[in-house]
């Protein structure tokens, strides 16, 4: 019956599998996590169980695998480019804090063009504020995290299903007789359903604060 060592990538023979991937495009990075057609198989194929529920197991576990590998590179990104945003936002807050000071050190000079740095010094305080907003308002630095926690929930997930499956592979061979198939696709359908689930949780929760976001924004200019 089948087994949850994996040689051969499901739907393409003689490549291997997820988890040995090498090379410079071994993982493309894609715009949006992609789809994996589910394994189809014929009557044929039903007659030895062990093979089918086998490409099954990798083809689910190859699906879970590319999802977490998604959010860990998404989470690369989105933490870039939220650090990016803060520390433009401390220094030109800095640098606007600076230019009262600059005036007074530059003593009858200063005095002089004490107007214009104070001036400056306005224009990069609001910069500042606009990189610590545009940071909240795309959610940077909250999607980074959610996706180090959305990887780690499916992760973990899947550590459970390779474990259940070796279970059922175990009572497959040592008990007293042969664990039924629908036992292998209820634990398959489970699994895939919780992956879909996280995904979709993680989903609603960018939709949420996106909109509260824009909500914030909307308010704020409508006040002023």
């Amino acid at each position: 019956m089948p087994d949850e060592t994996t040689g051969q990538h499901p739907d393409r023979p003689g490549s291997s599998g997820p988890e040995r991937r090498s090379g410079p495009f071994a993982r493309r990075r894609q715009r949006d996590l992609g789809t994996r057609p589910f394994p189809l198989l014929t009557p044929e194929e039903w007659r030895e169980p062990g093979d089918a529920l086998r490409r099954m197991y990798e083809n689910a576990q190859a699906r879970a695998m590319e999802t977490a590998d998604w959010y860990l590179d998404d989470r690369v990104r989105m933490r870039l480019a939220s650090q990016v945003l803060r520390g433009l936002a401390i220094l030109l807050a800095a640098a606007g804090g600076l230019q009262p000071l600059a005036a007074a050190a530059g003593g009858t000079a200063g005095a002089q063009l004490g107007g214009g740095n104070l001036a400056w010094g306005y224009v990069l305080l609001a910069g500042a504020g606009v990189c610590v907003a545009l940071d909240r308002i795309l959610g940077l630095s909250s999607r980074w995290m959610r996706d180090i926690t959305t990887a780690q929930k499916i992760q973990q997930r899947l550590v459970d299903f390779q474990f259940d499956w070796a279970d059922l592979n175990a009572r497959d061979a040592m008990g007293p007789g042969p664990v039924p198939v629908h036992d292998y696709l209820a634990l398959l359908r489970a699994f895939l359903s919780d992956v879909s689930s996280i995904t979709q949780e993680e989903t609603s929760e960018w939709v949420n604060e996106f909109q509260s976001a824009v909500a914030q924004l909307t308010n704020h200019s409508g006040n002023r």
